[in-house]
């Protein structure tokens, strides 16, 4: 995928697993996703529930994503 600060976040999660389990559910359907999380490299587990745990996407997908997140009830947003 391309550079993460240009890439539309799809939801933001309150822990990594519920955002792994989106990218998995993403992928799918053909959907490519990335992880994002300012967690000192999961070492701080704990900033995931302060920050969050972005899911990304390419703009093209970013639609379709959140429809498909939305009608799973996968979405915390």
């Amino acid at each position: 995928m391309h550079n993460m600060d240009r890439l539309p976040t799809i939801k933001t999660f309150n822990s990594r697993i519920e955002a792994e389990i989106a990218k998995s559910y993403l992928e799918g359907f053909d959907i490519r996703a990335e992880i994002f999380s300012d967690d000192a490299g999961q070492s701080i587990p704990s900033l995931q529930s302060v920050r969050g745990v972005k899911l990304l996407t390419n703009w093209k997908d970013l639609q379709k994503a959140r429809r498909l997140l939305d009608k799973k009830n996968l979405s915390n947003e």
